[in-house]
């Protein structure tokens, strides 16, 4: 009988470069690596940025906004003029909860949905501004609103207002006759019906001191009164 012939179960040796690029290959990163080190930066650069974000979030304070728009004079303490909104620090161009005097009035015409800025906020006593209503005969052109400047006209009438030294005299204005300016809108009313069937409305309008006496001389007179919007806010 012939032997079997052993066969040898021994795998070639593997050649030494090889088994040297597949250690290196696997070799666990050290604190020397890049590829560790870039790593490291980008979770701490992550934790700081979210840190940041966290405290920014919670580092609030609230300021008052406008609820609707005013015009100068308007008592800024009034229920339904200012509300609080959280805002990020840097706001103190704006008045801050709890800072608004107790007889702060508006300076200037203020937008609904505007921030109020302390520039903007005086007192009472300091405003030289009378409010005074007057009934228009031929309501208000479309778009004028709270806040406008307007110019107060009367029309002829069967008596009209004394102003100047010649109308002092009795005589009648030939036409329409401008009454006082830089007057501003406060308030506008809905519009009803005078007793000779036309359509008037009340607005109740911001005079200055200066011009009080010839507003309310024309406002007592008989010839129908004409607000003319000029263009600008109060």
């Amino acid at each position: 009988m012939i032997p079997a012939r052993r066969t040898s179960s021994a795998r070639p040796e593997s050649r030494p470069d090889a088994r040297a690029e597949a250690v290196a290959r696997w070799r666990r990163p050290t604190w020397r690596d890049p590829r560790l080190a870039g790593g490291l930066v980008l979770v701490g650069a992550s934790v700081a940025l979210g840190a940041w974000a966290v405290d920014a979030a919670a580092d609030t304070e609230q300021v008052y906004v406008l609820t609707r728009d005013v015009a100068p004079g308007t008592d800024l303490t009034a229920e339904g003029v200012l509300t609080l909104v959280d805002s990020h620090p840097g706001t103190q161009a704006y008045v801050t909860a709890g800072s608004l005097p107790a007889d702060a009035v508006s300076t200037r015409s203020l937008d609904a949905g505007e921030l109020l800025p302390t520039g903007a906020v005086g007192s009472a006593a300091d405003q030289d501004l009378r409010a005074v209503v007057i009934e228009v005969v031929s309501g208000l052109p479309a778009g004028t609103s709270t806040g406008d400047a307007v110019e107060l006209w009367v029309l002829p009438g069967e008596q009209a207002p004394v102003t100047t030294g010649a109308q002092a005299d009795g005589a009648e204005p030939a036409g329409a006759q401008m009454v006082a300016q830089g007057l501003t809108v406060s308030a506008v009313g809905e519009a009803g019906t005078s007793l000779i069937g036309g359509t008037t409305s009340q607005v109740e309008v911001l005079v200055p001191s200066e011009a009080l006496e010839a507003v309310l001389t024309a406002v007592g007179q008989a010839g129908g009164l004409v607000l003319v919007p000029t263009g600008q806010e109060g």
